[in-house]
């Protein structure tokens, strides 16, 4: 939602999706732009998500970041049923 002063609206919708569950975080902010991606943190923290996620459910997991048509960004969560954590 930054730098927005004014706030906005974010959304979570979670679905089963062929033998997972799929988690969709959808803001209404300024959105992704290729400074923000580059910021050391911002790679950083989702380096981290994104190994955490190998190392626990191999490549049945993953993390998915995009601009949302509208506007905004929407983050998509990926995790297997069937496959516990390791």
């Amino acid at each position: 939602m930054e730098p927005q002063v004014a706030g906005g609206r974010i959304a979570v919708r979670a679905r089963a999706d062929a033998g997972g569950v799929v988690v969709e975080v959808i803001d209404a902010g300024a959105g992704l732009d290729d400074a923000a991606a580059a910021l050391p943190a911002a790679r950083f923290g989702l380096t981290q998500i994104r190994e955490r996620l190998a190392a626990v459910y191999g490549g049945a997991a993953m993390l998915v970041l995009a601009f949302n048509t509208s506007e905004g960004t929407v983050a998509t969560l990926r995790l297997p049923l069937d496959a516990p954590p390791a």
